[in-house]
């Protein structure tokens, strides 16, 4: 395998592909698209005893993402999903900042926000879940 290849292939499966075939020139990798947790939690509110199921089996029959790459002239091309890949290395690159930032100022001073916004997401479910049930009863 062609060393740029190779490395653009080694750094996609530290990102989480999977290589599925590969040729001196070519290489394929699947992946999954991300779980949408907001989508879920709806699915299982509007449909609480099977919708959970259903959209668990849905993801994993809709969620397979390919990426192809290929040797060209001096460098490689990608093409598939790599809207995908780009949000993947997005993400990576902003972890990296906030584990600079914590480092840095601490954790409380740089993540209370996420940790508010959780707390309140947290409590307005149990509000809801105790309507809800509540109000079934």
């Amino acid at each position: 395998m062609e060393a740029r290849l190779g490395a653009r292939v080694h750094e996609l499966v530290d990102l989480g592909w999977e290589p599925l075939a590969t040729t001196e020139t070519t290489a394929a990798l699947v992946g999954r698209r991300p779980f949408s947790w907001w989508l879920f939690l709806f699915v299982i509110f509007i449909f609480p005893v099977f919708g959970g199921v259903l959209y668990l089996v849905f993801h994993l029959a809709t969620s397979r993402a390919t990426v192809f790459l290929h040797v060209e002239n001096d460098g490689v091309v990608t093409a598939g999903d790599t809207w995908l890949v780009a949000s993947q290395e997005a993400r990576r690159d902003a972890h990296v900042e906030k584990q600079k930032q914590i480092k840095e100022r601490g954790f409380l001073a740089v993540m209370w926000p996420q940790l508010l916004v959780s707390l309140l997401l947290l409590a307005g479910w149990l509000v809801l879940l105790k309507w809800y049930f509540g109000s079934a009863a």
